[in-house]
């Protein structure tokens, strides 16, 4: 006979949700902060690096690939303007082909630096290979590590400026990156790279979990009245979706904080409140699962010591203990998952949320996740599934 806790997994594993199909080894990219970087041993970007990449993009411009010698005096960098794939070495220099490259579909890209010369073929046709002088090589042989897809981080963008480079990546998708013919599946560090998906898309910002997540603002006051309204469509059961404020326990049992936590666990979604005199919550479990593969409209609204929760048409409220006087603290305020220097917050549920979040207004305003610069892990910033 199987035991609840045996029964309760089965369950849970048969209602796991339905993933989007995606592009293997593919990145979503695009928008200022999208990027992910590869550091490699130095030996290894000398003396003649050669990379490879697929690119699929509408974008008639923007960012690829960018790496710098040491000093920042030269660079290697791909990028794409008015639809042409570009090479730009040394302090200036540049190659190109004439063919126009942001129609949607995948195009294959091979650059490298062989000796005095620097090359780029795309879908098989050849640049003619630029030259460089004994000066320029000497500075090239000081390429190094990381090297960046997408855009680079605001610490480059003067020199990106400087050398009329473009600051913002492409918007587009991006696979199978070798170097010197050696598949990099794993970046050092991804931001707001999400997942690559196959056929149609709509708006909204897609979450893969693994950590994922962004900080909407990082000074926010948890004031007497707070609103928010999102849709979400989620591809886990359980994950944290909101979090502001600081819910650390101390040896006399929970602090009196000020928080609002709004997560999802095992298909119910919950929002627990602390008003500084002790906490309280409310829950919904909605009708259908939240995992239907529809979208869920979800609102909070906390007035004083009262919390509303609505999950479609179904909702409930719940009245805390009276409001404590003490002072408001100014705390971050994370959407999609916290991250692990926070983990010491007392929360039932500290998995990232899986899924798509559209339409998102907190105290009437709304929230633009491609606009954000606080953006930690793999998120497609701008796309969700169709």
């Amino acid at each position: 006979m199987y035991t609840d806790t045996v029964m309760q997994a089965i369950n849970e594993s048969l209602s796991a949700c339905a993933l989007p199909a995606m592009v293997q080894h593919a990145y979503r990219i695009g928008g200022p902060v999208s990027s992910l970087s590869y550091i490699f041993p130095l030996q290894v970007l000398q003396p003649r690096p050669h990379f490879s990449l697929d690119v699929r993009t509408r974008s008639p411009e923007g960012l690829l690939f960018f790496a710098t010698t040491r000093g920042g005096r030269s660079h290697l960098a791909l990028y794409i303007s008015k639809g042409r794939i570009r090479l730009s070495v040394g302090k200036q220099k540049e190659i190109f082909n004439r063919e126009k490259y942001n129609d949607g579909k995948w195009h294959s890209v091979m650059f490298s630096l062989e000796k005095k010369k620097f090359r780029l073929v795309v879908d098989g046709i050849r640049a003619q290979d630029g030259q460089l002088t004994n000066v320029e090589l000497t500075s090239m042989q000081l390429l190094v590590s990381p090297v960046y897809l997408g855009s680079a981080p605001e610490s480059l963008h003067k020199e990106l400026k400087s050398k009329a480079l473009p600051k913002q990546s492409v918007s587009g998708c991006i696979r199978n990156f070798k170097m010197n013919g050696a598949t990099m599946a794993n970046p050092t560090t991804n931001v707001g790279a999400g997942p690559c998906f196959e056929g149609q898309t709509q708006r909204g910002a897609y979450f893969s979990g693994n950590g994922a997540h962004v900080i909407i603002n990082d000074s926010f006051v948890l004031g007497s009245s707070f609103e928010l309204l999102f849709n979400i469509r989620p591809q886990s059961l359980s994950g944290l979706l909101l979090h502001v404020g600081n819910s650390s326990r101390n040896q006399y049992g929970p602090a009196m904080g000020h928080y609002l936590s709004v997560y999802m666990h095992r298909g119910e979604v919950v929002a627990r409140v602390n008003n500084g005199k002790g906490e309280f919550m409310v829950s919904v479990k909605p009708k259908a699962s939240l995992c239907d593969g529809m979208f869920h409209k979800i609102s909070v609204i906390k007035r004083k010591n009262v919390v509303q929760l609505h999950v479609d048409t179904t909702d409930n409220y719940k009245i805390g203990p009276p409001s404590s006087t003490t002072t408001l603290t100014k705390d971050s305020l994370y959407v999609g998952g916290i991250p692990k220097t926070a983990m010491h917050q007392t929360l039932p549920v500290t998995s990232s949320f899986v899924g798509c979040i559209q339409d998102m207004r907190i105290n009437s305003e709304p929230v633009s996740f491609d606009r954000l610069s606080a953006v930690f892990g793999p998120i497609n910033l701008k796309e969700c599934p169709g």
